[in-house]
């Protein structure tokens, strides 16, 4: 059913490729998976066009979602959720050259659409404009960009006014455990865009880092995996708890100091 879809959505004359990219085209993906397939045009398709192919195909659908990116997902036939995410393929691009070129750092995920270009299945390629970006940017990861994220999250994390360390201080003192979560997942972010660039990877995404970190990462902080369980297992009940985040960053430090010296 995808690649009936694949080939109706081909005839849009505005759509330049289409990719399946997340844990399907890494090979990641398990019996919970969805499948992710990456529309790139120079201009949108109109809804009603993409629903007359979809309603084709799926049992259930909800157009236009704008949550993150602009995407359709869908229930197909035989009950397996896709998502279909329509970008514009200059301006995909162009945030690539901004941060594998430039080495503009972002608040999470930095390297993340970098990854998702890269390990993108191509199937439909107009042109040969993906394969030729692939192409262009198949290349060793930056030491300017690596720097630069390790500086900037390090900021966030510990050496900025207000710090996700006194963040996450002060809600868990106050019990608020909404403000709690925010900020935990703040400090994660961060956390794992450092971990990622130090070990010169491109970031996967927002799932599944534990586990990405473990069998794709040579440098690892001390007592890693015990370390998240212990805080995330724990920050809603101890406000002590803020001293496993301590532990974390200074761990973090320690890796940052012997990998970069």
């Amino acid at each position: 059913m995808v690649q009936d879809i694949f080939n109706e959505y081909a005839r849009f004359p505005q759509i330049r490729a289409m990719a399946i990219g997340g844990s399907r085209a890494v090979k990641r993906n398990d019996e919970f998976s969805d499948y992710d397939v990456y529309v790139y045009s120079m201009e949108p398709v109109p809804t009603q066009q993409r629903r007359g192919v979809l309603e084709k195909y799926c049992g259930s659908m909800a157009l236009d979602n704008h949550d993150r990116e602009h995407e359709d997902v869908c229930i197909m036939e035989d009950g397996t959720e896709l998502n279909i995410i329509y970008r514009d393929l200059d301006g995909f691009l162009a945030g690539i050259d901004r941060v594998v070129a430039h080495y503009e750092v972002l608040d999470g995920c930095t390297t993340s659409m970098w990854h998702n270009l890269l390990t993108g299945r191509i199937a439909y390629d107009k042109g040969g404009l993906l394969a030729a970006a692939k192409a262009k940017y198949q290349v060793p990861y930056p030491q300017e960009l690596k720097n630069n994220i390790i500086s900037h999250h390090m900021k966030l994390i510990k050496y900025g006014m207000p710090s996700f360390m006194e963040q996450i201080g002060k809600a868990m003192k106050r019990g608020d455990m909404v403000n709690i979560n925010q900020s935990v997942g703040r400090f994660l972010n961060s956390y794992f865009d450092i971990l990622f660039a130090l070990n010169e990877k491109q970031h996967p995404g927002e799932k599944r880092m534990v586990q990405i970190s473990l069998e794709e990462c040579g440098i690892l902080p001390a007592r890693f995996e015990l370390n998240i369980r212990l805080l995330l297992n724990s920050m809603f009940k101890d406000p002590a708890t803020i001293s496993v985040v301590n532990l974390m960053v200074s761990e973090l430090e320690k890796v940052i100091g012997e990998t970069l010296a």
